[in-house]
């Protein structure tokens, strides 16, 4: 199993199970296994449990027999537990049950029908923290009958609401939010993440997430490949280009951005400062003739060199021709922060796409230029990475936002493989997929990447460490968690709201730093 914390569907957590069992491990050690592993972690996040009220909202399946199981430790602790169970437990379940009256035999009922569940509200009264185990995995719509009212009594609790591997009411699959569902305070994933933890907006009701391990064996893990990877400070690390001794300007990659437009001369600055930061030796700018004088002031570290432009101060079509004959030297070009959306611009796009231009970074208003032209992508052309946010996405796939971000794992598999390019689906979190192999998604990051100007720091910052040398998607994911990271450290020791993108730069060496000494 890698380092990387692995992102599983409902049913790759079901193939685990029965790959355990058939190796000799019965689902009864497996659930003990998760339960005394949950029992542990909440003891950690309330540091003491002695004294403590708290109650299981269980289930009759395996997500209640994980309830139980956790509850039964708890009380063995020195918690005062209780548990409410919404009909007879079935399977290894059934089993907890049992092992909880032993030890507990007054501190329980079980309910069958919607009229007895008014008794909850005196159970909430007593309880400090309620333990959610009534739905799992298995559930692929909205709650029903007993369960959807419990759920319903339960979106009333006033206290902390911990959900053993995910809220109910919720898909593991999706960000997707299908009928009522729990807001837990603390989830607790068994054995590993699902999609609804990471995904909005169904995240925004898990409260903090922390994995549970299960005991496993490894050859089943081995046996059921993971939706997605999770970042990590470890990997990203390791996919740092080197940066030989004796390098020099040239060692290190030569990076071509095609971008800008009048009132967006920035868009074009802050891109060739990303990949100036990502580590590109040597980064050229080519930016509409009006732009020239404004863009050499702001960045003295970059070559600029100006462009026939259009009276709308956009590249005029003629622009497509000094574009190419630039793009010939460079390592890696990356087109369309602030490019505008005029037939100019397009037209430069389609020329640097149609004449198979090595490595190519296409962000912003390239994007546009794509969806207004999607047969461009479904010809030959060399080495992509495509940048967009969920708006640009959906112009080029024709599905609303909305729909894309709770399935942002599925439709960035999808269309890098469709596309044969590297797809960042920008979040949060996010996706970063290749033609083949996992999808990655990020984590890092906070609201301070909300400014316009972000994004194309990240074009550039991609495109830099591109050119030096690794991998098409190693530069998206280490471009992606870097990035993130910067705003992380700036938001240490100031306001969200208040970082620009431009700190956001500043702060690059002090994360490139870390990875380099981890």
């Amino acid at each position: 199993m890698s380092a990387m914390l692995s992102v599983l569907s409902g049913e790759g957590i079901k193939e685990l199970d029965r790959r355990a069992e058939a190796l000799g491990v019965p689902s009864l050690l497996l659930m003990e296994s998760a339960g005394r592993g949950a029992a542990e972690e909440l003891r950690k996040w309330l540091s003491e449990v002695r004294g403590r009220r708290i109650l299981a909202l269980c289930g009759k399946g395996g997500n209640g027999g994980d309830a139980l199981c956790a509850l039964r430790y708890l009380g063995l602790w020195g918690a005062e537990v209780r548990a409410f169970l919404l009909g007879e437990p079935t399977g290894p379940a059934a089993t907890e049950f049992q092992a909880f009256s032993a030890s507990f035999p007054e501190n329980l009922k079980v309910v069958r029908e919607e009229g007895e569940l008014e008794e909850l509200a005196d159970w909430f009264l007593w309880a400090e923290v309620v333990l959610d185990g009534i739905l799992g995995v298995g559930v692929t719509g909205p709650a029903q009958g007993l369960a959807r009212r419990a759920v319903e009594l339960l979106q009333n609790f006033m206290g902390l609401v911990v959900a053993i591997d995910l809220p109910s009411g919720l898909f593991a699959d999706s960000g997707r939010i299908p009928g009522p569902a729990v807001r837990a305070h603390l989830t607790l994933a068994m054995g590993a993440l699902k999609p609804c933890h990471l995904l909005p907006p169904a995240a925004e009701l898990c409260g903090e997430v922390r994995v549970v391990e299960v005991a496993y064996p490894p050859s089943a893990w081995e046996a059921v490949p993971p939706l997605a990877l999770v970042l990590d400070e470890e990997h990203c690390s390791r996919l740092l280009p080197p940066r030989p001794r004796f390098g020099h300007k040239g060692t290190f990659g030569r990076v071509l951005v095609v971008a800008g437009s009048v009132g967006m001369a920035g868009a074009a600055a802050l891109c060739a400062e990303g990949a100036l930061r990502g580590g590109a030796g040597l980064v050229h700018v080519l930016t509409p003739q009006p732009l020239f004088p404004i863009v050499a002031g702001l960045l003295p570290e970059a070559l600029v060199h100006p462009a026939p432009a259009s009276e709308d101060g956009t590249f005029a079509p003629e622009a497509a021709e000094a574009a190419l004959k630039l793009a010939k030297n460079m390592d890696v070009v990356v087109i369309g922060p602030g490019l505008g959306r005029t037939p100019g611009p397009a037209e430069v796009v389609r020329a640097l796409l149609t004449e198979k231009i090595p490595k190519i970074v296409l962000d912003a208003d390239a994007l546009f230029a794509l969806a207004q032209d999607p047969k461009l992508l479904r010809k030959k052309h060399g080495e992509l990475v495509l940048t967009p946010h969920p708006g640009e996405f959906s112009r080029l796939v024709g599905a609303p936002a909305e729909e894309i971000v709770p399935e942002k794992i599925r439709w960035a598999k999808e269309k890098a493989e469709e596309w044969k390019a590297v797809v960042v689906l920008k979040g949060p979190p996010t996706a970063i997929a290749a033609p083949s192999g996992p999808v990655f998604l990020n984590t890092t990051g906070n609201t301070a990447l909300a400014h316009g100007g972000s994004g194309d720091v990240l074009a550039g910052l991609i495109a830099g460490l591109w050119a030096g040398g690794i991998p098409a998607v190693d530069a998206a994911c280490l471009g992606v968690f870097v990035h993130g990271k910067a705003a992380e450290i700036l938001t240490l020791e100031s306001s969200a709201r208040a970082v620009l993108p431009s700190e956001i730069l500043s702060a690059l060496p002090q994360v490139f730093l870390g990875l380099e000494r981890f």
